[in-house]
């Protein structure tokens, strides 16, 4: 069984992201006649985004490769640990480019009868919009874009030129031809421009590709709907292509209607016409839209804010991964659509994986808190100051790093490196905790709309790895001082429940403590997976609620 996951465009970019959190809450898994949950091996994803630039697609890869940073450590060491299991290979389809051409202006140049036609079909505006800026909520542009590139990869593969797209099929190939089972996952939204084009066209081009392995090859995809507002365009329209929230809901019902009227999702495992063995929809009503903090239309400043729904789509994404849909378990071909019924988000919005997501996402908060708080600070002083009063009183330091004082100096930079993986991935995930509160639909009585995280711990959270993000002569000492103790103080609240969790911030240090330096030896990975593995146990606690 082989899994993989294509995110096309913006908005795909952000539910990968989402998947890289999941990936670490082992929140990606198989079921077992017994109802144990075995965490999937390894997920492949390919990034499908003209924007190259896109700060998401940024990013959603970077945490990836923090993560993967992290869990080879794990797998190196082959420590026991609270998530981590599944290996997340991210590639981007790099498209050359800069070989083809850049617009439907330069594709129509040399070509009297495609310029009468593009004419016809484009305005002037569309028709001079370079690819590598994305497609500005136009699919029309993406369609043609696409068309080309699909209908290349052959010629590509054929004449041996490198390509992400072409290793990916040719990856699926073998396996199919092997027996395997092979599940494919697309995700973005429909709403917008390289979603809504490159989806449809993906999907096409793999189904007709591997029509021969119809038994054993699924294809499913999440259409992102819409769930948020962007602020009114500040430029000419005349001069450029603007984003208009008011063409979110037209673009959408078109979508679903194109979808709907091409039977786009299979009816039975005879029905060879269809393309889908499940489509998930999701978004919002509109009274549950929010307005983007900050939004942008393309390249490097492109870096919207992750969302509640994203989060919720990683489930889908989940629950294709574990679901049969042949023989047997054919009825489970379907459209599913999440249902909005309250402005309200707990863990309950989880269902029946609320305890899992409690315990496991929670618990990643809670390890971010206490990692910031606490551990950050004493193990970058030791390991860079080599602080001998720290070292010796510290207990997790002493159970877990007390032999880097034989370290030589490339073993430290190793272990330096893998401290900054696990800095740099926790730090991202406490900034989108931080963005999907502050992005979840409003609900009536405001005070009512979050159950999850506790805004105020998490926005010192946040503002204190704002500060460790500055130069030292910037820092306020006296601010990060009090933000540290806040993080300890108020360590049990950080998860929203009935019953705040029982473990202090006290108590998890103390527990921090129970490993052998002499289990990890002279091994940067050893002593640094021990230690990221106790830091996750003693955070994750068991529902109690």
């Amino acid at each position: 069984m082989s899994y993989y996951l294509i995110a096309i465009g913006g908005t795909g970019n952000k539910v990968l992201e989402a998947m890289v959190y999941a990936c670490a809450a082992d929140a990606l898994y198989t079921v077992e006649a017994d109802g144990r949950h075995v965490p999937l091996p390894a997920v492949n994803a390919l990034i499908v985004d003209v924007d190259a630039a896109c700060g998401n697609t940024t990013r959603a890869k970077q945490a990836a490769e923090h993560y993967e940073q992290v869990r080879e450590a794990f797998e190196a060491s082959g420590v026991s640990r609270r998530g981590f299991h599944t290996a997340l290979n991210v590639q981007r389809w790099n498209m050359d480019l800069a070989r083809r051409a850049a617009s439907v202006d330069d594709m129509t140049l040399n070509h009297r009868q495609d310029r009468l036609l593009a004419n016809s079909l484009f305005s002037a505006t569309e028709a001079k919009l370079e690819y590598s800026e994305g497609f500005r909520g136009h699919p029309d542009l993406g369609v043609l874009f696409f068309a080309d590139m699909l209908g290349s990869l052959d010629d590509m593969a054929a004449e041996g030129q490198p390509d992400e797209m072409v290793e990916l099929l040719k990856r699926m190939q073998r396996e199919l031809e092997a027996g395997e089972t092979v599940r494919v996952m697309l995700v973005g939204s429909i709403f917008g421009g390289t979603g809504a084009s490159g989806i449809p066209s993906v999907s096409r081009y793999l189904h007709d590709r591997f029509t021969a392995f119809a038994d054993h090859f699924l294809l499913s995809a999440v259409l992102m709907l819409p769930y948020y507002e962007v602020p009114p365009a500040t430029v000419d329209e005349t001069e450029e292509i603007v984003v208009k929230s008011s063409t979110f809901l037209d673009k959408a019902r078109t979508a679903l209607q194109y979808y709907g009227m091409e039977g786009m999702v299979r009816s039975s495992e005879e029905d060879t016409r269809g393309i889908y063995d499940v489509l998930y929809l999701l978004g919002l009503p509109r009274e549950a839209f929010t307005q983007t903090r900050i939004y942008s239309t393309g390249s490097q400043s492109q870096e919207n804010d992750a969302h509640l729904l994203e989060w919720l789509s990683t489930r889908m994404v989940a629950a294709f991964y574990r679901t049969g849909f042949r023989g047997v378990d054919a009825h489970n071909m379907d459209c599913y659509y999440y249902q909005w019924h309250s402005g309200n988000v707990s863990w309950d919005c989880f269902d029946k994986e609320s305890a899992l997501y409690h315990r496991a996402f929670g618990g990643l908060l809670k390890a971010s808190a206490l990692f910031f708080g606490e551990c950050y600070p004493t193990l970058r002083a030791c390991i860079r100051s080599d602080d001998r009063r720290l070292s010796r009183t510290v207990n997790y330091w002493t159970a877990y790093f007390y032999g880097v004082r034989r370290f030589s100096a490339a073993q430290r930079a190793q272990l330096e490196k893998l401290i900054d993986s696990l800095y740099k991935l926790l730090a991202f995930y406490t900034n989108w905790v931080w963005q999907v509160l502050g992005t979840l639909p409003p609900a009536k009585p405001p005070q009512q709309r979050n159950g999850l995280f506790h805004p105020a711990i998490v926005g010192d959270l946040h503002e204190l790895l704002a500060l460790y993000g500055m130069e030292e002569t910037r820092r306020d000492a006296r601010i990060m001082e009090a933000l540290r103790r806040g993080l300890w103080h108020d360590f049990s609240h950080i998860v929203l429940q009935p019953v705040p969790d029982r473990v202090t911030a006290a108590q998890a240090v103390a527990g921090l403590g129970g490993g052998s330096a002499q289990d990890t030896g002279a091994d940067p990975k050893a002593a640094f997976a021990a230690f990221t593995a106790a830091l996750l146990a003693v955070v994750m606690e068991e529902d109690g609620r």
